[in-house]
């Protein structure tokens, strides 16, 4: 079986009504304590301005994101515009000193001050962190994924030739989509007529022993009751046996991390309409009983975010470190490679897109965008540029380009 690889790139979400960048640190510069609320698990989720809020969480919480972003933007980078991942990795540095510039010291203090906040600088960021990364996947998350059949023609859907073009490429390929994006618009495409039941994601539910429950209603002679059911979770097994298979490479707003007595850690994929806090792994003790075991599940989505911060874990090994080395055999088995919406802003991306499949001057590269990117990966010999928008893709076009 030949194969072709994908890599997509946040350019490739947009024209669905997903965010760029600039957007989201638009939203993150207005945003003030008054525009999510925060649950008493510590879940954060975005409301509606005027509705209530959950002050049982202390005041100070709330308060410390509106002003730690103000003050980011008028003492940190007062004449340089706000972007959401170099913001992420000044405050992960921040709370990897203990020494603050003055600035700083000052805002903490102060703050300390004003909130009668009894602690540190980072037991601040740790709560901070938890909120801002749930935030930033509430903003990238224009839909949940439902389970409703999407049947050809593709009158209606923008990414309509792409998904023809994967439907060509099957016929011959066992095609890659490698995609950064953390949003969920290629699981949206599982449900079409071309994916459907034809795409893995390295997560399995068979045999998998995690469970949540969902609640549900019941219309019985006009009264709606409702009721709980039990549902099994998918877990990664780094499974990828399809004729489509997405690799998730920075994460996703699905992915969970359990971790059973920080002793073993699983990556798991969030279901819609499950009850927060009902994930439980079933463990069978040493006398065969099944019990039903409720240790950590993070309450952060699990994906990498920070222009630099996010390079740090490229080789963690619960999940990252296995999608970047299928990325590594993709890339030496594919001959042809697309790249749709992707800037060449990660240094280690083009660094592996380079080390894997551009030095074989064999192998063709398309990049697709609505215009050049600045980078020397363009200029090599054996890439070619299209200016388009996907939604304006030709097949013929990449079929005559890549002589398939």
């Amino acid at each position: 079986m030949k194969h072709f690889s994908f890599l997509l790139g946040a350019g490739f979400s947009k024209p669905a009504g997903y965010p760029l960048a600039a957007e989201i640190n638009n939203k993150f510069r207005s945003l003030t304590h008054k525009d999510f609320m925060i649950s008493s698990s510590q879940s954060a989720h975005l409301i509606q301005r005027g509705q209530d809020q959950n002050w049982l969480i202390e005041k100070y919480q709330y308060m410390f994101v509106e002003e730690f972003i103000k003050f980011y933007n008028e003492k940190i980078i007062p004449n340089s515009e706000f972007h959401y991942e170099d913001f992420f990795d000044y405050y992960n540095d921040l709370n990897r000193r203990e020494e603050l510039s003055s600035d700083e010291k000052i805002f903490f203090d102060e703050f300390k001050n004003k909130y009668d906040y009894p602690l540190d600088h980072h037991s601040l960021l740790f709560d901070f962190n938890r909120t801002y990364n749930q935030l930033v996947a509430h903003f990238i998350t224009v839909e949940w994924p439902l389970s409703a059949s999407i049947l050809k023609p593709y009158s209606k859907q923008e990414h309509a030739e792409f998904l023809y073009l994967l439907e060509y490429l099957a016929e011959n390929y066992k095609v890659h989509i490698h995609s950064l994006n953390h949003d969920l618009l290629i699981e949206k495409y599982f449900h079409t007529q071309t994916l459907g039941n034809k795409i893995s994601d390295g997560f399995d539910d068979s045999y998998s022993p995690y469970f949540a429950n969902i609640t549900l209603t019941a219309n019985k002679k006009g009264n709606i009751n409702p009721y709980t059911h039990d549902i099994r979770l998918r877990r990664f097994k780094n499974k990828f046996d399809s004729t489509f298979n997405l690799y998730k490479l920075h994460g996703s707003v699905d992915n969970y991390v359990f971790n059973l007595n920080n002793k073993k850690y699983d990556m798991i994929k969030w279901a819609y309409g499950i009850n927060e806090g009902s994930v439980y792994k079933e463990i069978t003790t040493y006398l065969g009983e099944i019990k039903k075991e409720n240790f950590y599940m993070d309450v952060i989505p699990e994906f990498l975010s920070g222009t630099t911060e996010k390079l740090r874990h490229y080789e963690r090994t619960v999940y990252y470190s296995q999608i970047f080395q299928r990325l590594f055999q993709n890339l030496i088995n594919s001959k042809h490679l697309i790249v749709i919406g992707y800037g060449f802003k990660d240094s280690k991306i083009n660094e592996y897109l380079k080390t894997y499949f551009l030095n074989d001057s064999q192998k063709i590269m398309i990049v697709i965008d609505v215009s050049k990117p600045q980078s020397d990966i363009i200029d090599m010999n054996n890439v070619k540029f299209i200016s388009k928008s996907v939604l304006d893709l030709d097949i013929e076009e990449v079929k005559t380009t890549l002589d398939i």
